[in-house]
């Protein structure tokens, strides 16, 4: 054991638990943000689920007019947009420019996606679609919008819509894993470290002291 930790090459695998260690400690990292993008996911696809409920149920009864839809539409959204950290918001047309027709409910992320170009561009090519929204709130850190919206009746004209929007973004998610699971992760593999560093250092004094003697192990005088 002592002969391999002098060998020329070899003699770097002693390493190997610590590379191990590190390239587990990037993996948990990257596990943590794959977790969070998880939740996000399943906060968009919740705001995607209201959307689409509320577009089946306007889209249920076709004889009616469109303007009898309007305080249904307003109050699912509003209940969308009263949810923390989710966007929500419904407008109608009126001479060609989306007039906002719900309240918003923004005390901690202001958002206006007519603000945005590429907003715009795409609610007027399709009917439904998804897209994503990067902005910064005042003195509030930036984040990326998840934006799903539809119009909605679609059995009346361009001009007798409903336009509903919906999103959500990272600061949406209030699930989270508990502290003291990173926390211990994070100690125990802190503590792995600094044995195997000890460990080493040991291994490699250890090995210099052999390579010393010649390769002889014992104290001269000893049996």
């Amino acid at each position: 054991m002592l002969k391999f930790l002098n060998h020329k090459r070899y003699k770097y695998f002693i390493m190997l638990p610590v590379v191990f260690l590190l390239l587990s400690a990037l993996y948990y990292k990257y596990e943590i943000k794959e977790i969070q993008g998880a939740l996000l996911l399943e906060n968009y696809n919740k705001a995607v689920n209201y959307v689409d409920v509320l577009a089946s149920a306007v889209e249920a009864n076709k004889e009616r007019k469109w303007l009898d839809h309007e305080q249904n539409i307003c109050d699912a959204v509003e209940f969308i947009d009263q949810l923390y950290q989710m966007y929500g918001a419904a407008y109608k047309l009126v001479d060609g420019q989306l007039l906002l027709i719900t309240e918003r409910f923004y005390e901690t992320s202001p958002f206006e996606p007519l603000d945005f170009t590429e907003f715009c561009d795409t609610v007027f090519g399709q009917e439904s679609g998804g897209l994503i929204i990067g902005y910064a709130p005042e003195s509030q850190a930036y984040r990326a919008l998840h934006i799903y919206f539809q119009w909605m009746p679609l059995y009346s004209p361009e001009n007798e819509r409903y336009l509903v929007v919906a999103g959500a973004s990272a600061y949406s998610v209030t699930s989270t894993i508990p502290l003291w699971v990173s926390a211990w992760q994070w100690v125990s593999m802190g503590i792995t470290f600094i044995l195997n560093v000890c460990l080493i250092m040991l291994l490699a004094r250890l090995g210099h002291i052999y390579e010393q003697r010649g390769g002889d192990v014992y104290r001269e005088g000893r049996q």
